[in-house]
Protein backbone atom coordinates (compact mmCIF):
# COMPACT_ATOMS: atom_id res chain seq x y z
CA UNK A 1 0.00 0.00 0.00
CA UNK A 2 1.58 3.33 -1.01
CA UNK A 3 0.82 6.83 0.16
CA UNK A 4 2.25 9.55 -2.06
CA UNK A 5 2.92 13.19 -1.39
CA UNK A 6 3.47 15.46 -4.34
CA UNK A 7 6.25 18.02 -4.08
CA UNK A 8 4.85 21.42 -3.10
CA UNK A 9 1.24 20.22 -2.98
CA UNK A 10 -1.16 19.36 -0.20
CA UNK A 11 -0.87 15.87 1.37
CA UNK A 12 -2.62 13.16 -0.63
CA UNK A 13 -4.70 10.25 0.61
CA UNK A 14 -4.54 7.15 -1.49
CA UNK A 15 -7.60 5.07 -2.06
CA UNK A 16 -6.52 1.48 -2.65
CA UNK A 17 -9.53 -0.78 -2.55
CA UNK A 18 -7.89 -3.86 -1.01
CA UNK A 19 -9.90 -7.03 -1.00
CA UNK A 20 -8.05 -9.76 0.81
CA UNK A 21 -8.62 -13.20 -0.58
CA UNK A 22 -7.03 -15.14 2.25
CA UNK A 23 -9.00 -13.28 4.92
CA UNK A 24 -12.56 -14.48 5.01
CA UNK A 25 -14.65 -11.65 6.46
CA UNK A 26 -11.87 -9.03 6.30
CA UNK A 27 -11.84 -6.16 3.80
CA UNK A 28 -9.19 -3.44 3.92
CA UNK A 29 -9.50 -0.09 2.15
CA UNK A 30 -7.09 2.82 1.85
CA UNK A 31 -8.42 6.10 0.64
CA UNK A 32 -6.79 8.68 -1.66
CA UNK A 33 -7.99 12.26 -1.56
CA UNK A 34 -6.44 15.70 -1.19
CA UNK A 35 -6.63 16.49 2.52
CA UNK A 36 -7.40 20.15 1.80
CA UNK A 37 -9.51 19.72 -1.36
CA UNK A 38 -13.11 20.82 -1.31
CA UNK A 39 -14.17 18.76 -4.32
CA UNK A 40 -16.74 16.03 -3.79
CA UNK A 41 -15.19 12.76 -2.71
CA UNK A 42 -15.44 9.86 -5.10
CA UNK A 43 -14.31 6.26 -5.23
CA UNK A 44 -11.31 5.78 -7.51
CA UNK A 45 -11.73 2.72 -9.66
CA UNK A 46 -8.82 0.29 -9.43
CA UNK A 47 -6.32 0.27 -12.25
CA UNK A 48 -2.87 -1.14 -12.88
CA UNK A 49 -1.35 1.93 -11.23
CA UNK A 50 -3.61 1.90 -8.20
CA UNK A 51 -2.95 -1.63 -6.99
CA UNK A 52 0.26 -2.15 -5.02
CA UNK A 53 2.15 -5.45 -4.89
CA UNK A 54 0.53 -8.08 -2.71
CA UNK A 55 3.25 -7.77 -0.06
CA UNK A 56 5.48 -4.73 0.28
CA UNK A 57 8.48 -5.03 2.57
CA UNK A 58 10.48 -1.98 3.58
CA UNK A 59 13.53 -4.16 4.20
CA UNK A 60 15.47 -5.76 1.38
CA UNK A 61 17.16 -7.94 3.99
CA UNK A 62 18.35 -7.98 7.60
CA UNK A 63 22.08 -7.49 8.20
CA UNK A 64 23.86 -8.88 11.26
CA UNK A 65 26.45 -6.41 12.49
CA UNK A 66 30.03 -7.69 12.54
CA UNK A 67 32.95 -6.53 14.66
CA UNK A 68 34.29 -3.06 13.73
CA UNK A 69 31.54 -2.39 11.19
CA UNK A 70 30.23 1.18 10.91
CA UNK A 71 27.20 2.76 9.28
CA UNK A 72 29.53 4.07 6.60
CA UNK A 73 30.96 0.64 5.77
CA UNK A 74 27.53 -1.01 5.77
CA UNK A 75 26.05 1.70 3.55
CA UNK A 76 28.83 1.13 1.03
CA UNK A 77 28.41 -2.65 1.11
CA UNK A 78 24.71 -2.38 0.25
CA UNK A 79 24.86 0.77 -1.87
CA UNK A 80 22.42 2.69 0.32
CA UNK A 81 22.91 6.04 2.01
CA UNK A 82 23.54 6.42 5.74
CA UNK A 83 20.39 8.56 5.91
CA UNK A 84 18.29 5.71 4.46
CA UNK A 85 19.77 3.29 6.99
CA UNK A 86 18.81 5.60 9.87
CA UNK A 87 15.28 6.11 8.51
CA UNK A 88 14.86 2.32 8.33
CA UNK A 89 16.42 1.89 11.80
CA UNK A 90 15.42 4.93 13.92
CA UNK A 91 17.16 3.50 16.99
CA UNK A 92 20.52 4.12 15.29
CA UNK A 93 20.09 7.83 15.97
CA UNK A 94 20.76 7.23 19.66
CA UNK A 95 22.24 3.73 19.91
CA UNK A 96 25.65 2.56 18.75
CA UNK A 97 26.09 -0.38 16.42
CA UNK A 98 26.75 -3.52 18.41
CA UNK A 99 28.16 -6.77 17.15
CA UNK A 100 25.41 -9.36 16.68
CA UNK A 101 22.55 -6.86 16.36
CA UNK A 102 20.35 -6.99 13.27
CA UNK A 103 19.56 -3.90 11.22
CA UNK A 104 17.17 -3.41 8.32
CA UNK A 105 18.72 -2.84 4.90
CA UNK A 106 15.99 -0.76 3.23
CA UNK A 107 14.53 -1.60 -0.13
CA UNK A 108 14.92 1.71 -1.94
CA UNK A 109 11.88 2.58 -4.06
CA UNK A 110 12.68 4.65 -7.13
CA UNK A 111 9.97 7.21 -7.82
CA UNK A 112 9.04 7.78 -11.45
CA UNK A 113 8.71 11.49 -10.74
CA UNK A 114 11.47 13.13 -8.74
CA UNK A 115 8.88 15.34 -7.08
CA UNK A 116 7.12 12.33 -5.61
CA UNK A 117 7.94 11.12 -2.14
CA UNK A 118 6.62 7.65 -1.37
CA UNK A 119 5.62 6.18 1.92
CA UNK A 120 5.19 2.42 1.99
CA UNK A 121 2.30 1.06 4.03
CA UNK A 122 2.23 -2.69 4.57
CA UNK A 123 -0.53 -4.94 3.34
CA UNK A 124 -1.75 -8.05 5.09
CA UNK A 125 0.95 -10.68 4.45
CA UNK A 126 0.01 -13.46 2.03
CA UNK A 127 -2.93 -11.55 0.59
CA UNK A 128 -3.79 -12.41 -3.00
CA UNK A 129 -4.53 -9.41 -5.22
CA UNK A 130 -4.22 -9.95 -8.97
CA UNK A 131 -4.49 -7.48 -11.81
CA UNK A 132 -5.54 -8.44 -15.30
CA UNK A 133 -4.22 -6.77 -18.43
CA UNK A 134 -7.25 -4.50 -18.48
CA UNK A 135 -6.79 -3.45 -14.86
CA UNK A 136 -9.69 -5.43 -13.43
CA UNK A 137 -9.14 -7.20 -10.13
CA UNK A 138 -9.42 -10.95 -9.82
CA UNK A 139 -10.52 -11.49 -6.26
CA UNK A 140 -10.35 -15.26 -6.15
CA UNK A 141 -12.37 -16.45 -3.17
CA UNK A 142 -12.60 -13.03 -1.49
CA UNK A 143 -16.04 -12.44 0.02
CA UNK A 144 -18.03 -9.35 -0.96
CA UNK A 145 -18.17 -6.51 1.53
CA UNK A 146 -20.29 -7.13 4.64
CA UNK A 147 -21.13 -10.73 3.71
CA UNK A 148 -20.52 -12.60 6.94
CA UNK A 149 -21.98 -16.02 6.12
CA UNK A 150 -23.76 -16.15 9.46
CA UNK A 151 -20.59 -15.52 11.47
CA UNK A 152 -21.91 -12.39 13.10
CA UNK A 153 -21.68 -8.65 12.40
CA UNK A 154 -18.97 -6.82 10.51
CA UNK A 155 -17.12 -4.08 12.36
CA UNK A 156 -16.41 -1.04 10.17
CA UNK A 157 -13.26 0.73 11.35
CA UNK A 158 -11.20 3.67 10.09
CA UNK A 159 -7.63 4.68 10.87
CA UNK A 160 -6.77 8.37 10.37
CA UNK A 161 -3.06 9.06 10.94
CA UNK A 162 -0.23 11.08 9.31
CA UNK A 163 1.47 8.40 7.24
CA UNK A 164 3.14 10.82 4.82
CA UNK A 165 4.37 13.37 7.36
CA UNK A 166 8.14 12.91 7.69
CA UNK A 167 8.52 13.51 11.43
CA UNK A 168 5.92 10.98 12.56
CA UNK A 169 5.51 8.47 9.74
CA UNK A 170 7.89 5.82 11.13
CA UNK A 171 5.89 5.63 14.36
CA UNK A 172 2.52 5.79 12.61
CA UNK A 173 3.40 3.07 10.11
CA UNK A 174 4.59 0.86 12.97
CA UNK A 175 1.29 1.47 14.80
CA UNK A 176 -0.56 0.45 11.64
CA UNK A 177 1.62 -2.64 11.23
CA UNK A 178 0.72 -3.81 14.74
CA UNK A 179 -2.94 -3.02 14.09
CA UNK A 180 -2.91 -5.28 11.00
CA UNK A 181 -1.49 -8.10 13.10
CA UNK A 182 -4.41 -7.69 15.51
CA UNK A 183 -6.84 -7.88 12.58
CA UNK A 184 -5.14 -11.07 11.45
CA UNK A 185 -5.42 -12.61 14.93
CA UNK A 186 -9.09 -11.67 15.14
CA UNK A 187 -9.82 -13.07 11.69
CA UNK A 188 -8.57 -16.43 12.92
CA UNK A 189 -11.13 -16.17 15.73
CA UNK A 190 -13.97 -15.47 13.28
CA UNK A 191 -14.13 -11.69 13.73
CA UNK A 192 -15.21 -9.80 10.60
CA UNK A 193 -13.70 -6.35 9.97
CA UNK A 194 -13.89 -3.74 7.21
CA UNK A 195 -10.84 -1.51 7.62
CA UNK A 196 -10.44 1.89 5.95
CA UNK A 197 -7.10 3.74 6.13
CA UNK A 198 -6.61 7.49 5.59
CA UNK A 199 -3.57 9.76 5.66
CA UNK A 200 -4.34 12.88 7.72
CA UNK A 201 -1.27 14.74 6.46
CA UNK A 202 0.81 17.02 8.67
CA UNK A 203 -0.41 18.92 11.70
CA UNK A 204 -1.37 21.96 9.59
CA UNK A 205 -3.40 19.94 7.07
CA UNK A 206 -7.19 19.83 7.09
CA UNK A 207 -9.02 16.53 7.49
CA UNK A 208 -12.37 17.88 6.30
CA UNK A 209 -12.18 16.07 2.95
CA UNK A 210 -11.67 12.75 4.74
CA UNK A 211 -14.80 13.32 6.80
CA UNK A 212 -16.77 14.00 3.61
CA UNK A 213 -16.30 10.46 2.34
CA UNK A 214 -19.74 8.86 2.30
CA UNK A 215 -18.55 5.69 4.05
CA UNK A 216 -17.28 7.64 7.08
CA UNK A 217 -20.75 8.13 8.59
CA UNK A 218 -21.21 4.34 8.68
CA UNK A 219 -18.10 3.64 10.77
CA UNK A 220 -18.45 1.83 14.07
CA UNK A 221 -15.11 3.10 15.33
CA UNK A 222 -12.34 5.51 14.30
CA UNK A 223 -8.71 5.28 15.48
CA UNK A 224 -6.74 8.52 15.56
CA UNK A 225 -5.73 11.25 15.12
CA UNK A 226 -2.17 12.10 16.18
CA UNK A 227 -2.20 15.90 16.09
CA UNK A 228 -4.21 18.01 18.51
CA UNK A 229 -5.46 20.26 15.68
CA UNK A 230 -7.32 17.29 14.19
CA UNK A 231 -8.97 16.18 17.44
CA UNK A 232 -11.70 18.83 17.56
CA UNK A 233 -13.13 18.29 14.04
CA UNK A 234 -12.83 14.53 14.32
CA UNK A 235 -14.43 14.54 17.78
CA UNK A 236 -17.31 16.69 16.52
CA UNK A 237 -17.82 14.34 13.57
CA UNK A 238 -17.79 11.29 15.85
CA UNK A 239 -20.28 12.87 18.24
CA UNK A 240 -22.64 14.00 15.47
CA UNK A 241 -22.67 10.52 13.93
CA UNK A 242 -22.47 8.53 17.20
CA UNK A 243 -19.16 6.87 16.32
CA UNK A 244 -16.63 5.79 18.92
CA UNK A 245 -13.34 7.69 18.58
CA UNK A 246 -10.25 5.97 19.96
CA UNK A 247 -7.37 8.41 20.57
CA UNK A 248 -4.34 6.13 21.03
CA UNK A 249 -1.74 8.80 21.78
CA UNK A 250 -1.12 11.18 24.65
CA UNK A 251 -3.38 14.19 24.45
CA UNK A 252 -4.06 17.05 26.81
CA UNK A 253 -7.02 18.07 24.69
CA UNK A 254 -10.15 18.35 26.81
CA UNK A 255 -12.62 16.92 24.28
CA UNK A 256 -12.88 13.72 26.34
CA UNK A 257 -14.60 15.72 29.11
CA UNK A 258 -17.49 16.81 26.88
CA UNK A 259 -17.79 14.05 24.28
CA UNK A 260 -19.22 10.68 25.41
CA UNK A 261 -17.89 8.88 22.31
CA UNK A 262 -14.17 9.46 22.99
CA UNK A 263 -11.78 6.92 24.49
CA UNK A 264 -8.45 8.39 25.64
CA UNK A 265 -5.96 5.50 25.65
CA UNK A 266 -2.58 6.96 26.64
CA UNK A 267 -3.79 9.11 29.47
CA UNK A 268 -1.71 12.15 30.48
CA UNK A 269 0.22 11.36 33.64
CA UNK A 270 -1.41 14.17 35.60
CA UNK A 271 -4.78 12.40 35.22
CA UNK A 272 -3.30 9.35 36.95
CA UNK A 273 -1.61 11.05 39.90
CA UNK A 274 -4.47 10.39 42.33
CA UNK A 275 -4.32 6.66 41.51
CA UNK A 276 -0.53 6.62 41.88
CA UNK A 277 -0.70 8.36 45.28
CA UNK A 278 -3.25 5.86 46.57
CA UNK A 279 -1.17 2.83 45.62
CA UNK A 280 2.07 4.52 46.70
CA UNK A 281 0.70 5.18 50.19
CA UNK A 282 -0.38 1.55 50.55
CA UNK A 283 2.89 0.10 49.25
CA UNK A 284 5.25 2.37 51.20
CA UNK A 285 3.39 2.83 54.44
CA UNK A 286 5.77 3.91 57.25
CA UNK A 287 8.57 4.70 54.77
CA UNK A 288 10.82 7.76 54.68
CA UNK A 289 10.26 9.48 51.33
CA UNK A 290 13.19 11.56 50.11
CA UNK A 291 12.29 14.06 47.39
CA UNK A 292 15.51 14.77 45.52
CA UNK A 293 15.50 18.24 43.95
CA UNK A 294 18.32 18.18 41.42
CA UNK A 295 17.69 21.69 40.13
CA UNK A 296 17.39 20.40 36.56
CA UNK A 297 14.32 20.63 34.35
CA UNK A 298 11.50 19.72 36.69
CA UNK A 299 8.96 18.31 34.30
CA UNK A 300 7.47 16.16 37.07
CA UNK A 301 7.65 18.65 39.91
CA UNK A 302 3.84 18.57 40.17
CA UNK A 303 4.02 14.85 40.92
CA UNK A 304 6.40 15.24 43.86
CA UNK A 305 4.46 18.28 45.09
CA UNK A 306 1.40 16.07 45.29
CA UNK A 307 3.34 13.52 47.36
CA UNK A 308 4.33 16.25 49.80
CA UNK A 309 0.79 17.59 50.13
CA UNK A 310 -0.94 14.22 50.45
CA UNK A 311 -3.36 14.48 53.41
CA UNK A 312 -2.95 11.97 56.25
CA UNK A 313 0.03 10.43 54.51
CA UNK A 314 1.30 7.28 56.26
CA UNK A 315 4.97 8.11 55.59
CA UNK A 316 7.42 10.87 56.40
CA UNK A 317 8.75 13.26 53.74
CA UNK A 318 12.14 14.93 53.61
CA UNK A 319 13.29 17.24 50.84
CA UNK A 320 16.84 17.41 49.55
CA UNK A 321 17.37 20.77 47.89
CA UNK A 322 20.07 21.41 45.34
CA UNK A 323 22.14 23.30 47.90
CA UNK A 324 21.96 20.44 50.40
CA UNK A 325 23.21 18.01 47.77
CA UNK A 326 26.11 20.28 46.83
CA UNK A 327 27.03 20.75 50.49
CA UNK A 328 27.29 17.02 51.07
CA UNK A 329 24.26 16.87 53.37
CA UNK A 330 22.64 13.92 51.60
CA UNK A 331 22.92 11.54 54.53
CA UNK A 332 20.93 13.88 56.78
CA UNK A 333 17.75 13.21 54.77
CA UNK A 334 17.93 9.43 55.13
CA UNK A 335 16.70 7.22 57.95
CA UNK A 336 18.57 4.25 59.37
CA UNK A 337 15.37 2.70 60.76
CA UNK A 338 12.90 3.22 57.89
CA UNK A 339 12.79 2.17 54.28
CA UNK A 340 13.98 5.16 52.25
CA UNK A 341 12.14 5.86 48.99
CA UNK A 342 14.00 8.34 46.77
CA UNK A 343 12.01 10.30 44.16
CA UNK A 344 13.78 12.81 41.89
CA UNK A 345 11.90 15.92 40.75
CA UNK A 346 12.76 15.31 37.10
CA UNK A 347 12.04 12.35 34.83
CA UNK A 348 15.10 12.80 32.58
CA UNK A 349 17.75 10.17 31.97
CA UNK A 350 20.49 12.66 32.89
CA UNK A 351 18.85 13.27 36.27
CA UNK A 352 18.54 9.55 36.91
CA UNK A 353 22.20 8.91 36.05
CA UNK A 354 23.33 11.76 38.31
CA UNK A 355 21.11 10.57 41.15
CA UNK A 356 22.49 7.02 41.02
CA UNK A 357 26.06 8.33 40.90
CA UNK A 358 25.57 10.57 43.94
CA UNK A 359 23.85 7.84 45.94
CA UNK A 360 26.67 5.43 45.19
CA UNK A 361 29.30 8.00 46.18
CA UNK A 362 27.47 8.69 49.45
CA UNK A 363 26.42 5.22 50.58
CA UNK A 364 28.62 2.84 48.56
CA UNK A 365 27.68 -0.64 47.42
CA UNK A 366 27.88 -2.28 50.86
CA UNK A 367 25.31 -0.16 52.68
CA UNK A 368 23.22 -0.89 55.75
CA UNK A 369 20.42 1.56 55.03
CA UNK A 370 17.40 0.33 53.05
CA UNK A 371 17.31 2.66 50.02
CA UNK A 372 15.01 2.28 47.02
CA UNK A 373 14.24 4.40 43.97
CA UNK A 374 10.79 5.39 42.73
CA UNK A 375 10.30 7.04 39.36
CA UNK A 376 8.33 7.70 36.26
CA UNK A 377 7.00 5.86 33.18
CA UNK A 378 9.94 7.27 31.18
CA UNK A 379 12.30 5.14 33.25
CA UNK A 380 11.46 2.01 31.31
CA UNK A 381 13.00 3.64 28.24
CA UNK A 382 16.25 4.05 30.21
CA UNK A 383 16.42 0.42 31.34
CA UNK A 384 19.03 -0.47 28.73
CA UNK A 385 21.32 2.17 30.29
CA UNK A 386 20.66 1.39 33.95
CA UNK A 387 19.39 -2.18 34.24
CA UNK A 388 22.07 -3.24 36.74
CA UNK A 389 21.49 -0.13 38.85
CA UNK A 390 17.73 -0.73 38.79
CA UNK A 391 18.28 -4.10 40.45
CA UNK A 392 20.93 -2.79 42.82
CA UNK A 393 18.73 0.06 44.10
CA UNK A 394 15.49 -1.96 44.33
CA UNK A 395 13.82 0.33 41.80
CA UNK A 396 10.13 1.03 41.18
CA UNK A 397 8.33 3.13 38.60
CA UNK A 398 4.67 3.64 37.82
CA UNK A 399 3.25 3.30 34.31
CA UNK A 400 0.22 2.43 32.22
CA UNK A 401 2.57 0.84 29.65
CA UNK A 402 4.92 -2.06 30.20
CA UNK A 403 6.05 -5.07 28.20
CA UNK A 404 7.28 -8.30 29.77
CA UNK A 405 9.48 -9.66 27.00
CA UNK A 406 9.32 -13.16 28.48
CA UNK A 407 5.52 -13.35 28.31
CA UNK A 408 4.47 -15.92 25.65
CA UNK A 409 2.10 -13.48 23.93
CA UNK A 410 4.86 -10.87 23.68
CA UNK A 411 7.36 -13.40 22.34
CA UNK A 412 4.81 -14.52 19.75
CA UNK A 413 4.11 -10.93 18.67
CA UNK A 414 7.82 -10.15 18.38
CA UNK A 415 8.46 -13.26 16.30
CA UNK A 416 5.51 -12.61 13.99
CA UNK A 417 6.32 -8.91 13.61
CA UNK A 418 9.84 -9.80 12.49
CA UNK A 419 8.42 -12.43 10.13
CA UNK A 420 5.84 -10.07 8.62
CA UNK A 421 7.96 -6.98 8.23
CA UNK A 422 11.59 -8.26 8.24
CA UNK A 423 12.55 -5.94 11.09
CA UNK A 424 12.07 -5.40 14.82
CA UNK A 425 9.90 -2.71 16.39
CA UNK A 426 11.71 0.55 17.03
CA UNK A 427 13.23 1.02 20.47
CA UNK A 428 10.73 3.64 21.59
CA UNK A 429 8.44 4.23 24.54
CA UNK A 430 5.79 3.07 24.04
CA UNK A 431 6.39 0.56 21.26
CA UNK A 432 3.97 1.74 18.61
CA UNK A 433 3.54 -1.66 16.96
CA UNK A 434 2.38 -3.14 20.25
CA UNK A 435 0.13 -0.14 20.89
CA UNK A 436 -1.50 -0.71 17.50
CA UNK A 437 -1.98 -4.39 18.28
CA UNK A 438 -3.49 -3.81 21.74
CA UNK A 439 -5.90 -1.04 20.73
CA UNK A 440 -6.96 -2.79 17.54
CA UNK A 441 -7.54 -6.15 19.19
CA UNK A 442 -9.41 -4.83 22.24
CA UNK A 443 -11.87 -2.54 20.47
CA UNK A 444 -12.51 -4.63 17.36
CA UNK A 445 -13.06 -7.73 19.49
CA UNK A 446 -15.24 -5.78 21.92
CA UNK A 447 -17.42 -4.27 19.21
CA UNK A 448 -17.76 -7.58 17.36
CA UNK A 449 -18.78 -9.34 20.58
CA UNK A 450 -20.96 -6.73 22.31
CA UNK A 451 -21.91 -4.18 19.63
CA UNK A 452 -23.87 -1.28 21.09
CA UNK A 453 -23.55 -2.83 24.56
CA UNK A 454 -19.75 -2.44 24.59
CA UNK A 455 -19.82 0.32 27.20
CA UNK A 456 -21.60 -2.03 29.60
CA UNK A 457 -19.02 -4.76 29.01
CA UNK A 458 -15.66 -2.98 28.88
CA UNK A 459 -14.20 -5.20 31.59
CA UNK A 460 -15.55 -8.37 29.96
CA UNK A 461 -13.65 -8.19 26.65
CA UNK A 462 -11.44 -11.28 26.49
CA UNK A 463 -8.02 -9.83 25.86
CA UNK A 464 -4.40 -10.43 26.93
CA UNK A 465 -2.51 -7.14 26.47
CA UNK A 466 1.10 -7.24 25.38
CA UNK A 467 1.89 -3.67 26.42
CA UNK A 468 -1.11 -1.69 27.64
CA UNK A 469 -4.11 -2.78 29.65
CA UNK A 470 -7.48 -1.09 29.69
CA UNK A 471 -9.38 0.11 32.73
CA UNK A 472 -11.82 2.76 31.57
CA UNK A 473 -13.66 5.27 33.71
CA UNK A 474 -16.09 7.94 32.58
CA UNK A 475 -14.42 11.36 32.73
CA UNK A 476 -17.74 12.79 34.00
CA UNK A 477 -21.46 12.45 33.31
CA UNK A 478 -21.21 14.15 29.91
CA UNK A 479 -17.76 12.95 28.89
CA UNK A 480 -16.04 9.98 27.38
CA UNK A 481 -13.68 7.40 28.81
CA UNK A 482 -10.20 7.77 30.28
CA UNK A 483 -7.91 4.77 30.56
CA UNK A 484 -6.84 4.55 34.21
CA UNK A 485 -4.97 1.27 33.99
CA UNK A 486 -1.95 1.61 36.24
CA UNK A 487 0.74 -0.59 37.70
CA UNK A 488 4.10 -0.39 39.40
CA UNK A 489 7.11 -2.17 37.91
CA UNK A 490 9.59 -3.41 40.52
CA UNK A 491 13.21 -4.41 39.81
CA UNK A 492 14.15 -6.44 42.89
CA UNK A 493 17.59 -7.05 44.37
CA UNK A 494 17.06 -10.71 43.47
CA UNK A 495 17.10 -9.67 39.80
CA UNK A 496 13.39 -10.24 39.29
CA UNK A 497 11.08 -7.87 37.44
CA UNK A 498 7.63 -7.80 38.98
CA UNK A 499 4.63 -6.08 37.39
CA UNK A 500 2.39 -5.04 40.28
CA UNK A 501 -1.26 -4.83 39.23
CA UNK A 502 -3.88 -3.08 41.34
CA UNK A 503 -7.14 -4.45 39.91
Amino acid sequence: MKLMKQGGQAPLLLLFFLLVSCFSGLDVFAQRESATSSRASRTIQPSNNDIPPAVVSRCKQMHRVKRNETLNSISKDYNVSIEDLIVANPELESDELKKGNYICIPAIVEATDKKEKEVILPSIPNQTIKTTATGNKERGTTLPIHRNQGKGPTVKAAIILPFSEVESRTRMVEYYEGFLMAVDSLKRKGVSVDLYVYDSGGQNASISSILQHKEMVDMDVIFGPLYSKHIKPLANFAKANKIRLIIPFTSKDNEVFSNPYIYQINTPQSYLYAEVYTHFAREFKSANVVIWNTGEQQSDYEFTKGIRRLPNRPFTVRILEEGDIAAGMIRDAFSSTQTNIVIPTSNSNATLAKLISQLLATFGKMREDDIRLFGYPDWQAYAKDHIDEYFEWDTYFYSSFYTDNLMPEVMNFTKNYRKWYSKDTANTYPKYGMLGYDTGFYFLKGLFTYGSELENNLSNVEFTPIQIGFKFSRANNEGGFINKQLFFVHFTKEHEIIKMNFD
